[in-house]
């Protein structure tokens, strides 16, 4: 049984919840990865022009994930308010989308307990 539905609008503060947690996880995975490579690099001129730069690897792989994280995940909300504010207007005037769902709940699953 098909059925047609219709995404009218989507809730704001839902939106900047998820998009903000999904960017913050992102940055901070990508701030893992900058932190290492920064910390290579950092320790790889320190050895080649003999300085002191011991100390800032270590410091490239605590602050880089934390910035990353707080940077992505506001901008990641931000965005997110931004496109689902737009989509709202559009499928104000437009109208929204619309989606057809089938039912997937097998027959002998409603055999046995009845149709939901």
């Amino acid at each position: 049984m098909t059925k047609k539905m219709k995404l009218q609008r989507i809730g704001l503060l839902s939106a900047v919840k998820i998009g903000g947690a999904v960017s913050a996880v992102m940055g901070f995975v990508l701030g893992a990865v900058w932190g290492v490579v920064l910390a290579f690099f950092s320790s790889l001129a320190g050895a080649v022009f003999a300085a002191d730069t011991a100390g800032m690897g270590v410091a490239w792989l605590i602050i880089s994930p934390l910035i990353s994280t707080v940077l992505y995940g506001i901008f990641g909300a931000l965005l997110s308010f931004l496109i689902a504010l737009a989509y709202n207007i559009a499928a104000g005037i437009l109208g929204g989308i619309e989606i057809e769902t089938q039912d997937v709940v097998p027959k002998v699953y409603n055999d046995i307990y009845g149709e939901m």
